[in-house]
């Protein structure tokens, strides 16, 4: 999706979405009319991505930078690892930076910020991260979006769906007691569906501290365990974990077990209106559901927990062979947390399956 500054009603939608990164495989954008040129203004660089390891940009003064301390250092404002972007914020480094985009290539040629509804930190997160949206005041609670999930560990596949957040003890409401409904894929077909009530993600509630317990997931055996957050890390005992609003995904940074997941419909995100999530319900959703087969996956990406930032793959066209940059400008906030800039990725040279090669990316300090 490539968001239309020029589009109030765009804008608007946004403002509804979840302040998502987009953190999933979400369609490239497509060239426009004048996007040929609208990389012709700011400064070149080009940016050497190796197989294995992490770049560092510095993008007043366009230049590559070496760093000591990463985590630390505000002496850097966007990381280049094989065809992912890190900025440096939240767990990927000390500074302030943000971004948001993809936005149509033509904002590239003005001299001022283009107005936006946010700009995105990188924060941890996987396949789940959007699972709800958020009703604010006065009610403040999480809508289940009832997207359907495919978590993978190693040939075996099941399909997950969030049915719901809130449940009840001793006749009192609680939240994060998780209902949901998932069933093995296989060639064959979908086996049986499985509905789960009450999954314990409260972590002990608001009082809870950080090493509280929560409920974790075994999809295969239907085993429900208990465990801290450092117990979960070091656990093979389970695929997804329920910690209040989260639910994380034991694979990569979430845990040893090498799970992957995937959210067939995380395009959606940005465009979801919260009074339009409210209206499904477990019935009217699962039809929806009922219709992922195998073929729902071909050609998707499955990844386990990871640090996520919003350029995602939307930076990347995947259409084409071997794969290019988008055609898209973006807003980057450096880690000063108040120069922005406006990025355009011209080219890759030299692209293989872990490495853009060399990034010619164009960089521009605006106003705003």
């Amino acid at each position: 999706m490539v968001f239309n500054i020029n589009s109030g009603s765009a804008l608007a939608l946004l403002a509804l979405g979840a302040a998502a990164c987009s953190n999933s495989a979400e369609p490239a954008p497509r060239p426009a009319e004048g996007v040929e040129a609208s990389f012709d203004s700011g400064v070149e660089l080009r940016v050497v991505v190796p197989e294995s390891g992490r770049v560092h940009v510095k993008l007043a003064g366009a230049s590559v930078v070496a760093v000591a301390d990463p985590k630390g250092s505000r002496d850097w404002d966007l990381a280049f690892e094989g065809y992912e972007i890190f900025t440096n914020s939240g767990p990927s480094g000390g500074g302030s930076a943000a971004a948001f985009g993809p936005l149509d290539a033509i904002v590239f040629i003005d001299d001022v910020a283009p107005t936006t509804p946010f700009l995105t930190p990188d924060k941890p997160g996987g396949a789940f991260l959007d699972w709800y949206d958020y009703e604010g005041a006065p009610s403040h609670a999480l809508w289940s979006r009832f997207h359907v999930y495919g978590v993978k560990d190693g040939d075996r596949l099941w399909k997950v769906q969030i049915l719901g957040y809130y449940g009840q003890r001793d006749s009192a409401p609680v939240s994060a007691l998780y209902r949901l409904r998932y069933a093995e894929i296989t060639p064959a077909g979908a086996g049986p569906t499985q509905e789960l009530e009450a999954l314990d993600g409260t972590a002990g509630g608001p009082q809870g501290g950080p090493s509280a317990t929560s409920e974790c997931l075994d999809l295969a055996e239907g085993k429900r365990t208990m465990l801290a957050p450092a117990d979960a890390l070091a656990s093979t005992a389970w695929h997804l974990c329920f910690r209040r609003q989260s639910v994380t995904v034991n694979g990569e940074i979430g845990g040893p077990r090498g799970i992957g997941a995937v959210d067939l419909e995380a395009s959606e995100v940005a465009t979801e209106q919260i009074q339009d999530v409210m209206k499904r319900t477990p019935e009217s959703e699962a039809t929806r559901f009922e219709a992922v087969t195998a073929a729902s996956f071909e050609g998707k990406t499955f990844r386990g927990d990871r640090i996520v930032s919003v350029f995602g793959e939307a930076w990347l066209d995947r259409d084409k062979q071997p794969v290019a940059p988008a055609r898209a400008a973006w807003v980057v906030t450096g880690a000063d947390g108040k120069q922005k800039f406006l990025l355009g990725f011209a080219s890759f040279e030299g692209a293989t399956e872990r490495s853009p090669g060399t990034i010619v990316m164009k960089i521009k300090a605006v106003k705003g």
